[in-house]
């Protein structure tokens, strides 16, 4: 069995779920449990707060977890990072009010109060830049800390950057991009590595397949089927299947999303016809 950490709340939490369930393991809530177990035997789901993840992981008390790099970076845990999850993602930024005398990192000052969960990787920043901040501590809402004289600027994670600017903060720098994780425990990389690598190749196989379709296009000659083969994209190579009439043929592929507008007018242009596009469940490379 392999236990796998993941946030106990917020939409990062609703991410890992979805992700979860797009490889064949439905996630029970956890009501006030530490661990639940799954549908699938062989995993158990231990909810945890986010920032606690690197830790639970780096010790063993889970063998995974999903959790941001920024969470790793702060708590310093020494993880195994398996795969780049496609949600979530987060600027670590230095915000102050607006009207503050602050207007680049060329105005930071020694002494400068900084509002942030986020200790580690703040104080390493601005000690770099040879600023001897004082931090001032918060578990959460840091934007408010200006406002009430805690502190000169936050340092924060920043999405949209729209909570910023309600609290009339606007951005100095952003520190830092900070992207969601697989992170998996060390020993456990070694014990069950097998395990582990296959919730690895699945994660994979979805985060792929969210990006990829499945293209199919007719031909009805030889000739169109050179002209189509030539410019349908494809992973390694189109596959080409004999279709029951003579001389016709079925050209299949998997495509950038991104791009399949402009696939679709290539073929249509080499002569192809009854173009379908499907979604997929799973893409493994």
């Amino acid at each position: 069995m392999i236990k796998i950490a993941i946030p106990n709340k917020g939409r990062i939490s609703n991410g890992v779920k979805k992700l979860l369930e797009g490889i064949g393991i439905s996630v029970p809530e956890n009501g006030r449990k530490l661990y639940v177990s799954t549908d699938n035997p062989d995993i158990q789901i231990m909810y945890a707060r986010a920032a606690d993840i690197p830790r639970y992981v780096e010790s063993g008390a889970a063998d995974a977890g999903v959790t941001g790099e920024d969470m790793v970076w702060e708590s310093e845990a020494e993880v195994e990072k398996l795969l780049k999850l496609n949600f979530g993602s987060c600027r670590i930024s230095l915000a102050v009010p607006v009207d503050s005398p602050i207007k680049s990192p060329a105005d930071y000052k020694d002494g400068m109060r900084v509002a942030t969960k986020l200790s580690n990787i703040t104080r390493k920043h601005l000690s770099k830049m040879g600023v001897e901040c004082e931090i001032v501590p918060l578990a959460g809402a840091t934007e408010l800390a200006p406002q009430l004289g805690v502190a000169d600027m936050v340092a924060d994670q920043v999405s949209t950057g729209n909570t910023l600017g309600e609290n009339n903060l606007r951005v100095v720098e952003d520190i830092a991009e900070s992207s969601q994780y697989l992170i998996a425990n060390k020993k456990s990389m070694e014990e069950k590595e097998e395990e582990i690598d296959t919730l690895r190749v699945s994660m994979e196989s979805v985060i792929n397949a969210e990006v990829k379709r499945y293209i199919m296009a007719n031909v009805s000659s030889e000739e169109e089927l050179g002209r189509v083969v030539e410019v349908m994209p494809a992973m390694d190579s189109p596959t080409v299947l004999k279709l029951a009439k003579e001389g016709a043929y079925s050209v299949h592929s998997v495509v950038d999303k991104s791009t399949l507008i402009q696939t679709i007018r290539k073929l249509k242009r080499a002569g192809a016809k009854d173009i379908l596009v499907m979604n997929m469940s799973r893409v493994v490379d």
